[in-house]
């Protein structure tokens, strides 16, 4: 795979923080490393560069899980582009005569209970969504499974299925619809105390621009 670059998250970086300028030079020597060798299985070099230090070792955990979930993501991609291509040039050979065309609408590759199941199941994506939540880790943790559900009962309601195919699709859409729709849920209110406004779904995005999400996930 031709792959041109890669990212680098804010929240991942702090941990650079505590390291000495020797580490970060190691750090990002493993990673460079562990980037061009993501598609070959049998690449050891990036932990050599990280053998007899332990902090090394903990400090790169969250790169190596962030970078194998963005080329999981990438291959996705790819595989998507490949398929279209595939269908472009058999459409093409039948020669069909030119018609009115049904569009057919994106399925999910994976179900929405086993996408729910694996946001829930995913450690790293849960810490950090708590610590981008803006309303206080213990607490989010604690409405996390409820806010999934409230998510996904959004997406379904609007008909944006097409949005969440896969898991990576739906944390990143998930980071958006809580920082705009989500977090509006729990505000506290005037007496001070906290209520959730709805428990059903809008039934039209807020916003126009609303696919045109971003997030770190």
């Amino acid at each position: 795979m031709n792959r041109k670059s890669f990212l680098l998250y804010l929240d991942t970086l702090d941990v650079i923080q505590e390291l000495t300028d020797a580490q970060i030079g190691k750090l990002f020597r493993a990673i460079v490393s562990y980037q061009h060798g993501l598609d070959d299985p049998d690449n050891r070099e990036y932990e050599e560069l990280l053998s007899g230090d332990s902090l090394l070792k903990i400090a790169f955990t969250p790169f190596r899980s962030q970078f194998d979930r963005d080329f999981l993501k990438y291959k996705e991609v790819c595989e998507k582009r490949a398929n279209a291509g595939r269908k472009g040039g058999i459409a093409k050979a039948s020669k069909a005569p030119a018609g009115p065309v049904n569009p057919v609408p994106a399925k999910p590759v994976k179900a929405f209970g086993d996408i729910i199941q694996e946001l829930n199941s995913d450690q790293l994506w849960v810490e950090q969504m708590c610590r981008q939540s803006g309303i206080g880790a213990k607490t989010f943790l604690g409405i996390l499974p409820e806010q999934i559900n409230k998510f996904f009962d959004y997406i379904s309601a609007t008909g944006q299925e097409d949005t969440v195919l896969t898991t990576s699709d739906a944390k990143k859409r998930f980071f958006w619809w809580w920082k705009n729709q989500g977090i509006e849920s729990i505000k506290p209110t005037n007496n001070g105390r906290k209520t959730n406004i709805s428990t059903k779904p809008d039934i039209q995005p807020s916003k126009p621009a609303e696919k045109d999400y971003s997030g770190s996930f």
